[in-house]
C-alpha cells in the first residue's frame, strides 16, 4: 500500500528511526526523508531502513537538511531529550525541548507549506502547543502522538487483568500524556459488552497504567517499540483518510471548555489533519482529572513561553 506521500522524520534516533522503519515496512510513503544534528546517524538508518525492505516496496528512504522536507504531507517530530531511568516526570525535560522545538519550528517555517505535524518530543501536550504558537500552522495541522498509546497500554493491562485477547478490549486514555492521564472507564468495552469497574478495581488499574511506561524505561532505558508503532498507527489513519476515530494531543479553542492548550481529546483524523473534535460525555471524576491535567499544561505552556 504505498500511498504516494512523503514523509519526514526529524530525530533519527531510537524512536524516530524506528517510525521510520514501521512506516516504510507498512509502505505508507513514497519517500521518507531522516532529518538529524547527528549526519551519519540519519545516514545510517536511513541506509539500514531502506536495505530492510528491499524484497517488499519502493519506499525511497534517505537521509537529509530541512530543505529536503520541503513538500512532506507528514512531519514527525521525535528529536529532544527522552525520559531516562529516576526522572520523576516529563515535565523535567522542558527547557532543553522546549528550545529543541522552538528552533525546529523555526526552519519548519522556512520549509514553507501545510504539512500535517505530528509531535512525540516529551512533555509532549506542552511541546506540540510550542510547535503549534511558533509555527504558524492551523491548528487542525498539529498533533500529539500520546493518547492512542496510551489507550494502547490501557488494553494491554486490562487484556491481563481480565486474562483476555488484547484485541477483545476497546479502552481509551484522554488527558494529559503524565501523571493526569484519564483512564475513560465509562467507555471501556470487553467483547463488545460494556464493562462496571468498581472504586478499588479503578484506583488498581489506574496504578498500573501509571507504571506501564516508567517500567519498561527502568529495565531498557526508553520506550521506543510501543509509541512508535502507535504513531505509525496515526499515520495510517491520516493517509487512509477514512475520518477515523484517534486519541491524540489536540490544540483546544473552547471545546470541554478549555482554551489555548494541548492536550489529549478523542478527534477523527483524514489527509487534512484533524477534521473534528469529538465531544465525549465523561463522568465527574473523568472531568475533573482532565481539567487537573490542563492546569498542569498550563502552568508548563507559561514557564515555557
Amino acid at each position: 500500500m504505498n500511498l504516494m506521500c512523503k514523509i519526514t522524520v526529524i530525530g533519527a534516533g531510537n524512536l524516530g528511526s524506528c517510525i521510520a522503519y514501521e512506516v516504510a515496512d507498512r509502505g505508507l510513503a513514497e519517500e521518507i526523508v531522516l532529518i538529524d544534528i547527528v549526519r551519519d546517524l540519519a545516514e545510517g538508518n536511513a541506509a539500514d531502513i531502506g536495505q530492510s525492505i528491499a524484497f517488499k516496496n519502493n519506499t525511497n528512504v534517505y537521509a537529509g537538511d530541512y530543505g529536503d522536507a520541503r513538500g512532506s504531507d507528514i512531519i514527525v517530530v521525535a528529536a529532544g531529550k527522552p525520559r531516562s531511568p529516576g526522572m520523576r516526570s516529563r515535565l523535567e525535560l522542558l527547557e532543553v525541548n522546549g528550545n529543541i522545538i522552538k528552533d525546529i519550528a523555526h526552519n519548519l517555517k522556512s520549509v514553507g507549506g501545510e504539512p500535517i505535524i505530528i509531535t512525540l518530543t516529551n512533555p509532549v501536550d506542552v511541546m506540540n502547543y510550542l510547535m503549534w504558537k511558533c509555527s504558524g500552522l492551523p491548528r487542525g495541522k498539529v498533533m500529539g502522538s500520546a493518547g492512542i498509546l496510551d489507550s494502547a497500554r490501557f488494553r494491554y493491562v486490562l487484556s491481563r487483568r481480565y486474562s483476555v485477547p488484547v484485541l477483545d478490549v476497546e479502552a481509551y486514555i484522554i488527558g494529559e500524556h503524565g501523571d493526569n492521564q484519564v483512564p475513560v472507564f465509562s467507555k471501556v468495552k470487553i467483547r463488545d459488552r460494556k464493562m462496571a469497574f468498581s472504586v478499588e478495581e479503578k484506583n488498581e488499574i489506574t496504578e498500573a497504567l501509571k507504571k506501564a511506561a516508567s517500567t519498561v524505561i527502568s529495565k531498557k532505558g526508553a520506550t521506543v517499540y510501543a509509541p512508535a508503532n502507535n504513531t505509525a498507527n496515526m499515520i495510517e489513519k491520516i493517509l487512509n483518510n477514512r475520518r477515523e476515530l484517534c486519541v491524540c494531543s489536540a490544540i483546544l479553542e473552547g471545546e470541554y471548555g478549555l482554551k489555548d492548550l494541548s492536550i489529549g481529546v478523542p478527534v477523527t483524523v483524514g489527509r487534512k489533519g484533524i477534521e473534528e473534535i469529538l465531544k465525549w460525555d465523561l463522568s465527574e471524576d473523568e472531568e475533573g482529572m482532565l481539567y487537573l491535567g490542563a492546569e498542569n499544561i498550563r502552568k508548563a505552556i507559561e514557564i515555557i513561553l
